[in-house]
Protein backbone atom coordinates (compact mmCIF):
# COMPACT_ATOMS: atom_id res chain seq x y z
CA UNK A 1 0.00 0.00 0.00
CA UNK A 2 2.89 2.31 0.72
CA UNK A 3 4.19 1.75 -2.80
CA UNK A 4 0.85 2.86 -4.26
CA UNK A 5 0.98 6.23 -2.45
CA UNK A 6 4.47 7.00 -3.66
CA UNK A 7 3.66 6.31 -7.29
CA UNK A 8 1.02 9.10 -7.47
CA UNK A 9 2.22 12.18 -9.27
CA UNK A 10 1.76 15.69 -7.87
CA UNK A 11 3.39 18.42 -5.82
CA UNK A 12 4.08 18.23 -2.13
CA UNK A 13 3.00 20.98 0.25
CA UNK A 14 6.61 22.09 0.69
CA UNK A 15 7.12 22.44 -3.06
CA UNK A 16 3.96 24.53 -3.36
CA UNK A 17 5.01 26.78 -0.47
CA UNK A 18 8.43 27.34 -2.04
CA UNK A 19 6.85 28.36 -5.35
CA UNK A 20 4.42 30.73 -3.57
CA UNK A 21 7.27 32.35 -1.62
CA UNK A 22 9.33 32.83 -4.80
CA UNK A 23 6.33 34.40 -6.59
CA UNK A 24 5.76 36.68 -3.59
CA UNK A 25 9.36 37.87 -3.66
CA UNK A 26 9.19 38.56 -7.40
CA UNK A 27 5.90 40.45 -6.99
CA UNK A 28 7.41 42.60 -4.21
CA UNK A 29 10.36 43.49 -6.44
CA UNK A 30 8.11 44.43 -9.37
CA UNK A 31 5.75 46.51 -7.21
CA UNK A 32 8.66 48.36 -5.59
CA UNK A 33 10.14 49.06 -9.02
CA UNK A 34 6.98 50.63 -10.43
CA UNK A 35 5.61 52.31 -7.31
CA UNK A 36 7.35 55.59 -8.14
CA UNK A 37 6.40 55.48 -11.81
CA UNK A 38 3.03 57.13 -11.20
CA UNK A 39 4.60 60.09 -9.41
CA UNK A 40 7.31 60.39 -12.06
CA UNK A 41 4.76 60.39 -14.86
CA UNK A 42 2.76 63.11 -13.10
CA UNK A 43 5.91 65.18 -12.68
CA UNK A 44 6.74 64.73 -16.36
CA UNK A 45 3.20 65.75 -17.30
CA UNK A 46 3.48 68.82 -15.06
CA UNK A 47 6.76 69.85 -16.69
CA UNK A 48 5.17 69.58 -20.14
CA UNK A 49 2.10 71.55 -19.07
CA UNK A 50 4.26 74.33 -17.63
CA UNK A 51 6.32 74.49 -20.85
CA UNK A 52 3.12 74.71 -22.92
CA UNK A 53 1.61 77.48 -20.81
CA UNK A 54 4.85 79.46 -20.74
CA UNK A 55 5.34 79.17 -24.50
CA UNK A 56 1.76 80.37 -25.04
CA UNK A 57 2.36 83.31 -22.70
CA UNK A 58 5.47 84.34 -24.63
CA UNK A 59 3.63 84.03 -27.95
CA UNK A 60 0.79 86.16 -26.58
CA UNK A 61 3.26 88.81 -25.41
CA UNK A 62 5.00 88.85 -28.79
CA UNK A 63 1.62 89.39 -30.54
CA UNK A 64 0.36 91.90 -27.99
CA UNK A 65 0.08 95.56 -29.07
CA UNK A 66 1.26 96.66 -25.62
CA UNK A 67 3.99 93.97 -25.44
CA UNK A 68 2.57 92.66 -22.17
CA UNK A 69 1.30 89.40 -20.75
CA UNK A 70 -2.45 88.72 -20.62
CA UNK A 71 -4.32 89.89 -17.49
CA UNK A 72 -5.59 86.32 -16.94
CA UNK A 73 -4.68 82.96 -18.42
CA UNK A 74 -8.21 82.76 -19.87
CA UNK A 75 -7.11 85.31 -22.47
CA UNK A 76 -4.81 82.69 -23.98
CA UNK A 77 -7.72 80.70 -25.39
CA UNK A 78 -10.85 82.83 -25.50
CA UNK A 79 -9.44 85.41 -27.94
CA UNK A 80 -11.47 88.33 -26.51
CA UNK A 81 -8.69 90.62 -25.31
CA UNK A 82 -8.48 93.69 -27.57
CA UNK A 83 -4.70 93.90 -27.03
CA UNK A 84 -4.22 91.06 -29.52
CA UNK A 85 -5.89 90.26 -32.81
CA UNK A 86 -8.37 87.71 -31.38
CA UNK A 87 -5.97 84.84 -31.71
CA UNK A 88 -6.15 81.70 -29.64
CA UNK A 89 -2.76 80.88 -28.16
CA UNK A 90 -3.79 77.84 -26.17
CA UNK A 91 -6.65 75.43 -26.84
CA UNK A 92 -7.51 75.10 -23.16
CA UNK A 93 -5.83 75.31 -19.79
CA UNK A 94 -4.01 72.05 -19.00
CA UNK A 95 -5.04 70.08 -15.93
CA UNK A 96 -2.69 69.89 -12.97
CA UNK A 97 -1.83 66.17 -12.82
CA UNK A 98 -1.50 66.03 -9.03
CA UNK A 99 -4.71 67.76 -7.94
CA UNK A 100 -6.60 67.12 -11.21
CA UNK A 101 -7.54 70.80 -11.30
CA UNK A 102 -7.33 73.49 -13.97
CA UNK A 103 -8.09 76.40 -11.64
CA UNK A 104 -5.97 79.51 -12.07
CA UNK A 105 -5.18 81.76 -9.12
CA UNK A 106 -3.63 85.17 -9.60
CA UNK A 107 -0.64 86.44 -7.69
CA UNK A 108 -1.50 89.23 -5.27
CA UNK A 109 2.03 90.65 -5.63
CA UNK A 110 4.92 89.89 -7.98
CA UNK A 111 6.55 86.48 -7.72
CA UNK A 112 10.26 86.28 -7.26
CA UNK A 113 12.37 83.17 -7.80
CA UNK A 114 14.19 83.91 -4.53
CA UNK A 115 10.98 83.77 -2.46
CA UNK A 116 10.79 81.03 0.12
CA UNK A 117 7.92 78.57 -0.14
CA UNK A 118 5.94 80.36 2.56
CA UNK A 119 6.54 83.78 0.95
CA UNK A 120 5.31 82.39 -2.36
CA UNK A 121 2.27 80.76 -0.76
CA UNK A 122 1.30 84.11 0.78
CA UNK A 123 1.34 85.77 -2.66
CA UNK A 124 -1.19 83.40 -4.28
CA UNK A 125 -4.89 84.26 -4.06
CA UNK A 126 -6.13 80.70 -3.55
CA UNK A 127 -5.18 77.11 -2.81
CA UNK A 128 -6.09 73.63 -3.93
CA UNK A 129 -4.13 72.82 -7.04
CA UNK A 130 -4.21 74.20 -10.53
CA UNK A 131 -1.99 77.10 -11.49
CA UNK A 132 -0.72 80.34 -9.98
CA UNK A 133 -0.15 83.18 -12.45
CA UNK A 134 1.60 86.53 -12.16
CA UNK A 135 0.33 88.74 -15.00
CA UNK A 136 3.08 91.35 -14.49
CA UNK A 137 6.06 89.06 -14.86
CA UNK A 138 4.32 86.32 -16.85
CA UNK A 139 5.42 83.69 -14.35
CA UNK A 140 3.22 80.65 -13.88
CA UNK A 141 3.73 77.78 -11.48
CA UNK A 142 1.84 74.83 -10.09
CA UNK A 143 -0.30 76.07 -7.20
CA UNK A 144 0.70 73.88 -4.28
CA UNK A 145 0.81 75.08 -0.74
CA UNK A 146 4.23 74.01 0.49
CA UNK A 147 2.68 72.49 3.63
CA UNK A 148 -0.04 70.55 1.79
CA UNK A 149 0.68 66.85 1.43
CA UNK A 150 -2.80 65.59 0.50
CA UNK A 151 -2.14 64.93 -3.19
CA UNK A 152 1.30 63.40 -2.89
CA UNK A 153 3.04 66.08 -4.91
CA UNK A 154 6.78 66.54 -4.48
CA UNK A 155 7.74 68.95 -1.74
CA UNK A 156 7.67 72.51 -3.05
CA UNK A 157 8.22 71.62 -6.69
CA UNK A 158 5.79 74.35 -7.66
CA UNK A 159 8.48 76.94 -7.07
CA UNK A 160 11.74 75.10 -6.62
CA UNK A 161 14.44 74.40 -9.11
CA UNK A 162 12.96 71.14 -10.41
CA UNK A 163 10.70 72.62 -13.03
CA UNK A 164 9.80 76.19 -12.30
CA UNK A 165 12.95 77.62 -13.78
CA UNK A 166 12.20 81.00 -15.26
Amino acid sequence: MLAKLRSKKGFTLVELLIVIVILGILAAIVIARFAGATKESKESNLKGNLRTIRASLETYKANSKSNSYPPTLNDLWNGTNSDVDSKTFLERIPIDPFYRSKSVFLATTDFSPIDTALQRDAKISGTGGGWAYDSITGRVCANYYSTDTTCGHPLDTSWGSEYNIW
